[in-house]
């Protein structure tokens, strides 16, 4: 009895334990198709019958942990969403999230109000949908983000920008290293599919910021076609990139006006130029920069400044795809440039430029276009601009101030820190928000 009683129970713990791994198996029928991408990730695929493409396959995604779930949207059709919630059994759906507003992320939502299971999405999502009169829409809305907990573990949705859709949002879980970028993301090899909805203008910018905030994903499951790795955002960053016109004017500091690029500074070392300049380059912006002669004028350089300025309009660039970097001296030839231009779409980034006196010792400056500010706290020239802000009379369309704290002075400018290279970098794309 003492021998018989170990095998029992070990028996029954095998049996619980297959009973439990019977939903992580593949399935596939007509209308489904759910493949494992980890032990806890999972692809759905559905079906929509297009003229153009015939049986046209839809992904979705199902994360599963100890007794809990989450899909990313719905499969195609009611029947499809029956298979998936059939398949998944008794774990507890938490919530079921919608994407984006297009038929291949909602259309079995009726199946799962059915079953009570809660389903989620954007603000925009539910106004698009209205608008697309959409009969049955997500119950629960939220902004940008939202996390939910599954089995321990944390899982988002987020708002990046517009691409696909003005709405279209993604699925992460942190824990997996997981994307799934829904219609946002393509597949290598993709064409740029259905436009009619589409941002073009903004979606290889909205996909550069999944990258820039998540780094560390290895796995990224697209709407539509075969998931892969980061390699993914980088075919759709490139599908959608624009042609390069943005133009970033970069002003050095006053050491380099009469020191080789070279030299040592005494106290911050050398200053990085080419490095900064390489950063930016890197990103994507067309760099105009110069090694300044020795102790010129700042009004009179930034009036050569303008003059470029203006022979790139001249050219068709947009004034609103031009920014005007300056670090320190080239801090306060930018902010000339400002004034000078007078042109409220132009970008300014004013880097340790600024001091409460330069309102009266410098009247003639008026801020003017896109401004940011950053500045170190414990440099000399770490305060803000915000007075000087107030006393301009141009319009200033958006406004930002950084203050860093990386403790090395004015030296912080001397080197491409992430600390204000990464924000400069949005500000030139456009992303005043700096997210």
């Amino acid at each position: 009895m003492k021998n018989i009683l170990p095998v029992i129970l070990f028996v029954f713990i095998l049996n619980a334990c297959k009973d439990d791994k019977l939903v992580y198996q593949n399935y596939e029928s007509d209308t489904l198709k759910i493949k494992q991408i980890t032990e806890n990730v999972f692809q759905h695929v559905s079906y929509l019958n297009t003229k153009n493409h015939g049986k046209y396959p839809c992904n979705g995604m199902i994360y599963i942990n100890k007794n809990e779930a989450i899909i990313f949207d719905t499969p195609t059709n009611n029947k499809a969403a029956a298979e998936l919630l059939n398949w998944i059994g008794e774990k507890n759906i938490k919530a079921v999230v919608v994407t984006h507003f297009h038929i291949d992320c909602l259309g079995g939502l009726k199946e799962f109000h059915s079953k009570n299971i809660k389903s989620y999405a954007t603000n925009k999502t539910i106004e698009l949908a209205i608008n697309n009169n959409e009969k049955i829409l997500p119950q629960n809305s939220f902004d940008k983000k939202l996390k939910f907990n599954i089995g321990g573990e944390i899982v988002y949705a987020k708002y990046f920008g517009e691409g696909h859709t003005k709405d279209n949002i993604v699925g992460v879980v942190p824990s997996e290293k997981t994307l799934f970028g829904g219609c946002l993301i393509k597949h290598l090899n993709a064409h740029k599919g259905n436009l009619a909805d589409a941002n073009t203008e903004d979606w290889s910018r909205t996909v550069k910021k999944i990258k820039r905030e998540i780094p560390e994903l290895e796995i990224v499951i697209p709407g539509h076609g075969k998931s892969g790795g980061m390699e993914l955002l980088d075919y759709t960053i490139n599908l959608f990139k624009k042609d390069n016109n943005q133009y970033v004017f970069f002003l050095h500091n006053r050491f380099l006006e009469t020191h080789k690029l070279d030299e040592i500074h005494p106290e911050y070392g050398r200053v990085e130029y080419k490095e900064i300049l390489a950063e930016f380059e890197k990103n994507g912006l067309n760099v105009i920069s110069e090694k300044r002669n020795s102790n010129i004028n700042a009004r009179e350089y930034a009036i050569e400044v303008v003059k470029k300025i203006d022979s790139l309009t001249n050219l068709g660039i947009s004034p609103k795809d031009i920014t005007v970097v300056g670090t320190s001296k080239g801090g306060y030839i930018a902010q000339y440039v400002s004034t000078i231009a007078n042109n409220p779409e132009l970008n300014f980034v004013f880097i340790a430029c600024f001091q409460n006196s330069d309102i009266q010792n410098i009247p003639e400056i008026n801020y003017c276009g896109n401004i940011l500010t950053i500045f170190e706290k414990s440099d000399p020239f770490g305060i803000s601009a915000a007075a000087r802000v107030h006393n301009s009379t141009c319009e200033i369309k958006n406004f930002k101030e950084i203050e860093l704290n990386t403790g090395l002075r004015h030296g912080f400018l001397f080197k491409p820190l992430k600390e204000w290279i990464e924000p400069t970098i949005l500000w030139a794309s456009g992303n005043y928000a700096l997210e």
